[in-house]
C-alpha cells in the first residue's frame, strides 16, 4: 500500500459526484419489496478477483499504520452463490461474548428468495460466503470494477447473520454481520472517513442532517465523491428515510447525523443502515435498536463502536 499514506480515512475531502456506468446484482425477492421502496442492487463485481490486474489479497498482517483502516465506509466484496457483490461496510459492533463484527446489509449476504442465513432460521447457509474488505481503495462504484487498482483486500470471518426480510417486509428488516478475526483487528477503524464519528447512538429525525459514505456507482467513484448528505424524514421503531443520493453500491452503508462545524460537517450520531431506494428518490434503511434487535435473534448482543 505504499504511495497511498496520503489517501487515508481521515484526509478524504468533499467534493461533487461523477457519473459512470453500473454492474448490478440482484439482492432480494419481489417479496421484500414495498408500495414505496426497493433494495439498493449491490455492484455485480463477479470475476473482477480473478483479473490478473486486481489487488492483492493480503494476509491480516498488513501494517495498521500504513492502511486507511476497515470500518464505515469500506468497500465489501462478498463472494456467494457463484457471484461476488459489491457493497458497503456500515459500524464496527461490539458482542458482550468478546466477538467483534463488521455491519453490512443483509441482501449483500443473500441471493434472490433467500428470507434469512441459517443460523437465523431461514433458507439460505451462509457458511460458504466469502467477505473480503479493501484497504486503502481510493475507487468504488463502477470504477472498483475495473480492478480496485490502489487497495489490499483483506479476508474477514464467517458471516454470523443475515436478512433481508421478515414477513415480506424489508425496510427495517435488513441488516447482517461478519466476523472480524483477532489478526484483523488491528485494522479496524470505528470512524467513517471524511465526516468522523460516531461519539453518540440516535436516529434519523426529520429535518435532521445526515451524512454517509459509500461506494455507489456515480457518487462513489473515487475518494473524493464518496461522502455525501441530506436531509432526516424521521423515524420509527425499525425503518427511517432521509432525502439524500445513492446508488447500486451503497448497499449496507453506515447513516450518520452530523452538525456543521468550521471545517465542514461532523458525524456524531450513529443513526441507520442504509438498504433501500424510495420511490420519490430518497432512501431508507434499518434503525440501529433494530439492527441490535435483529442480531439478538441469534443470541447476540451487540453494540456499534463509537469514536
Amino acid at each position: 500500500m505504499d504511495g497511498h499514506d496520503g489517501l487515508t480515512r481521515r484526509s478524504v475531502l468533499k467534493a461533487s459526484a461523477a457519473t459512470a456506468g453500473l454492474g448490478l446484482v440482484g439482492t432480494a425477492s419481489a417479496d421484500d419489496d414495498t408500495s414505496s421502496t426497493r433494495p439498493i442492487p449491490c455492484l455485480d463485481m463477479t470475476g473482477v478477483l480473478e483479473r490478473e490486474d486486481v489487488t492483492t489479497v493480503q494476509a491480516a498482517s498488513v501494517a495498521p499504520e500504513t492502511s486507511s483502516g476497515i470500518g464505515p465506509g469500506s468497500f465489501l466484496l462478498i463472494s456467494r452463490g457463484g457471484t461476488t457483490a459489491g457493497c458497503t461496510a456500515n459500524f464496527i459492533w461490539d458482542g458482550a461474548d468478546g466477538g467483534t463484527y463488521l455491519g453490512a446489509a443483509g441482501h449483500c449476504f443473500l441471493p434472490d428468495g433467500a428470507a434469512a442465513s441459517e443460523s437465523a432460521g431461514g433458507s439460505f447457509d451462509t457458511s460458504g460466503v466469502t467477505v473480503r474488505a479493501c484497504i486503502d481503495c481510493a475507487f468504488g462504484g463502477a470504477t472498483g470494477l475495473n480492478g480496485l487498482q490502489g487497495g489490499e483486500l483483506v479476508e474477514l470471518g464467517e458471516v454470523v447473520y443475515a436478512r433481508q426480510s421478515q414477513n415480506g417486509n424489508g425496510v427495517g428488516n435488513d441488516f447482517g454481520l461478519v466476523r472480524v478475526p483477532d489478526d484483523v483487528q488491528p485494522l479496524l477503524d470505528p470512524a467513517m472517513p471524511q465526516f468522523g464519528g460516531p461519539s453518540e447512538i440516535g436516529a434519523v429525525d426529520g429535518g435532521e442532517t445526515i451524512c454517509h459514505y459509500g461506494n455507489a456507482v456515480a457518487f462513489g467513484e473515487t475518494f473524493l465523491t464518496k461522502g455525501r448528505s441530506g436531509a432526516g424524514l424521521g423515524h420509527g421503531s425499525d425503518s427511517w428515510s432521509a432525502a439524500t443520493t445513492s446508488a447500486p453500491g451503497d448497499s449496507g452503508a453506515a447513516v450518520q447525523t452530523c452538525t456543521p462545524t468550521l471545517t465542514g460537517l461532523q458525524g456524531v450520531e450513529a443513526a441507520g443502515v442504509l438498504t433501500h431506494l424510495t420511490t420519490n428518490g430518497g432512501v431508507a434503511g434499518t434503525t440501529m435498536s433494530r439492527a441490535k434487535e435483529m442480531a439478538g435473534e441469534v443470541g447476540l448482543d451487540i453494540s456499534a463502536r463509537l469514536v
